[in-house]
């Protein structure tokens, strides 16, 4: 733990040589810090250090995000943690957190006091009453001042006899916008980050992040390549409402993705219903290993059609996978001002064409030789011979034997 020095100058003695002390630390300190975890441990620890007798700290950040509005990281005394936890969208309309301080702050109030012991005690709202229950004495929130109009919030709350002092109240006062400044870089990193994540896939979004942008920048890879395709999904789009429609794409996406994700591999792109995905070679992965998970994800993700066709509108839905081995350019495609990271080369086309073969045949899976050689024989069954459109050669393609 990298706690705040001892000697610091105390607030409530010295209130200009502690708010000097404590703004040269988020002047010249802070900026080095690449966690926001670690931004709410050090600046509690140095409020601690300057005679603030802080109990808990909540910092609540408002996220562009798909899955919730934004995440809170809590801090309580005694603690190296720092607790972080996400905000559904299911919740932002309800009292839980309308009716709460923080709804308050959402609704344009600057700030909040509560005393929470003594004759001025007012505990109005039931978050206060656990803050009571752990011994707090004092409760104040305020909005924390990013650039953008988002009601970010940062709460405070003491346990001493009496509650915050005036000095106390003007340092923490002076900090926020240090704080909010600190935080909202923080932020903006995080969520450069899960959009990249989140729109091109955590190794790609990696790549980008430390540099990888020019057109054509990229590098030859040997990946097993997945590509899986819904079937039937023009009559389906002819018949089913689009909400119906969505929700049942969003499942098959679900279903593919969460087995390819389970097994270590990477979604590239959704294409229509169709996904391209990769298991790339190294890091201890050798063929037969990248080879099997991304057989064993392809049985997950149809051990899930049940699931799927149980969906309003999921009767009879059904997909395909094909998988194959080879070299690929994984890098950067596009126009100047549209780029696409993705995998291209002989080896993707013929996972394409792969799978428009295992939809011809009607077979569920579908792998190449490479990856019949990868995994052995013994559980896999030859379909024959086939000629692919764009392949001088036909080429011999195999389904998982039938359980025995």
């Amino acid at each position: 733990m990298d706690g705040a020095p001892a000697n610091l100058p105390d607030v409530n003695r010295d209130y200009d040589a502690a708010l000097a002390a404590f703004t040269a630390w988020y002047v010249h300190e802070a900026p080095r810090i690449r966690s926001a975890r670690e931004l709410v441990r050090r600046t509690c620890e140095r409020f601690v250090a300057h005679g603030v007798p802080l109990r808990r700290f909540t910092a609540l950040l408002l996220m562009l995000h798909p899955d919730y509005f934004g995440i809170s990281q809590r801090w309580s005394r005694g603690s190296d943690e720092v607790k972080t936890s996400r905000g559904s969208y299911e919740i932002w309309n309800r009292p839980i957190l309308q009716d709460s301080p923080y709804g308050e702050i959402n609704r344009g109030a600057a700030a909040l006091r509560r005393r929470l012991a003594g004759p001025h005690a007012r505990i109005d709202y039931d978050v206060l009453r656990e803050y009571a229950a752990e011994g707090c004495t004092d409760y104040v929130i305020m909005h924390l001042p990013f650039g953008d109009e988002g009601r970010h919030a940062a709460a405070f709350a003491t346990d001493r006899p009496g509650g915050f002092t005036p000095a106390e109240l003007r340092l923490i006062d002076a900090m926020l916008p240090h704080m909010a400044r600190q935080s909202e870089l923080l932020t903006l990193r995080y969520l450069t980050t899960t959009l990249l994540d989140t729109y091109v896939g955590r190794n790609a979004g990696e790549r980008v992040l430390t540099g990888q942008i020019r057109r054509g920048s990229g590098e030859t890879i040997r990946a097993v390549i997945w590509f899986s395709d819904l079937r039937g999904f023009t009559p389906l789009s002819d018949r089913l409402p689009r909400d119906t429609l969505i929700a049942l794409l969003n499942g098959y996406f679900d279903c593919v993705g969460g087995a390819i994700a389970a097994a270590g591999g990477e979604i590239l792109k959704f294409i229509g219903d169709a996904v391209l995905a990769i298991f790339p070679l190294g890091t201890g992965r050798g063929p037969a290993e990248a080879a099997q998970a991304a057989l064993g994800a392809a049985q997950a993700a149809r051990a899930g059609l049940a699931a799927l066709r149980a969906l309003p509108g999921g009767d009879g839905l059904d997909f395909g996978v094909a998988l194959h081995a080879g070299d690929v350019m994984y890098g950067n495609i596009g126009t100047a001002q549209r780029l696409d990271f993705t995998v291209i080369g002989p080896a993707v086309n013929a996972t394409a064409r792969l799978q428009s073969l295992a939809s011809t045949l009607g077979e569920p899976i579908l792998v190449s030789a490479e990856i019949a050689a990868a995994v052995g024989a013994a559980n896999l069954e030859s379909v024959g011979r086939h000629a692919l459109k764009g392949l001088a050669e036909p080429v011999e393609a195999f389904r998982p034997a039938p359980s025995k």
